[in-house]
């Protein structure tokens, strides 16, 4: 979930979605601007000695000083982070896009309006790893969809899983976003962090594939800056599929093992879970995914 953009309220919205009881208070300690739309915002608990517990893929109600309703925004960062540690004070991260959504537009106010403001949040939502129904130790191949910034609870859990001793064998991330320049591929939300984490991995079956709409050049991209599987043009079925069957890493009999994650605007969304549900070997209870609409 990223900036909310649905008429409906976000507690509304997502009132059958699980959630927490306890309120947590935060202070707004710091901001980074990614682009011109994107901030990046530390949220750091007001008690360091606290840990905010919550699972990879979760949003935060969050309520903001003068405001009626909570805004609801997902978690960037991971559970190990917000546990107080020698090096760094517990926190929560938050990708926060610039809409006419009044949290959000608080939240985009200038830096010296906000920073240092206390917050309340509360955890909430289903779209989590590990997945609610199905055991992650049966799991062995892992395939993340993201396009545009819905890339948010996905980079939680692949940040997650990258520094967890168990994860599945294989893990495939399919992140689509729109770049017209080269400076708007210089600030593309959280590439260099999905990057290094592939990177990190020191792992074949560990892939990143970036697809870059609004560049007009309609094939592969050779950049020594992007992901080796960069691509001019929209995520297709075709490059879902592949991922699913692994590459050149996997067989089509691991598809009883594999989960996808998606999360993206709503027509790719609908599309690409209705389409990898109907796959042989797949089934719809281990494609899931996250709306914000």
């Amino acid at each position: 979930m990223a900036t909310i953009r649905a008429s409906l309220p976000h507690e509304d919205r997502t009132a059958s979605e699980p959630r927490e009881n306890s309120l947590e208070p935060v202070i707004l300690s710091h901001i980074r601007e990614v682009n011109s739309t994107i901030r990046l915002l530390r949220l750091n608990a007001a008690n360091p000695d606290h840990t905010i517990k919550f699972l990879p893929g979760q949003w935060l109600d969050t309520f903001i000083p003068g405001l009626p309703k909570a805004g609801g925004f997902t978690i960037t960062s991971t559970p190990s982070e917000a546990r107080p540690s020698r090096h760094s004070p517990p926190y929560l991260e938050l990708a926060i896009q610039k809409s006419s959504n009044p949290p959000a537009q608080w939240l985009w106010k200038p830096q010296e309006d906000i920073l240092g403001k206390q917050l309340v949040v509360r955890v909430g939502g289903s779209f989590t790893w590990p997945p609610q129904h199905i055991d992650p130790s049966l799991i062995e191949r892992l395939v993340l969809v993201a396009g545009g910034v819905g890339i948010n609870p996905l980079i939680s859990i692949l940040s997650h899983l990258i520094r967890s001793a168990t994860r599945p064998r294989e893990i495939h991330f399919i992140y689509g976003t729109k770049a017209t320049s080269e400076l708007e591929r210089q600030q593309i939300l959280f590439l260099p962090r999905l990057m290094d984490l592939v990177s990190a991995s020191a792992d074949p079956k560990v892939t990143l594939s970036l697809f870059l709409t609004g560049t007009g050049e309609g094939g592969r991209i050779e950049n020594g800056k992007l992901p080796n599987r960069t691509f001019a043009r929209r995520i297709t079925t075709t490059d879902t599929i592949e991922a699913l069957d692994g590459y050149d890493v996997g067989a089509e009999s691991a598809r009883s093992r594999t989960v996808c994650y998606v999360c993206g605007p709503p027509a790719m969304t609908d599309e690409f879970v209705a389409y990898l549900s109907q796959q042989p070997g797949m089934a719809r209870e281990r494609v899931l995914c996250e709306k914000w609409w």
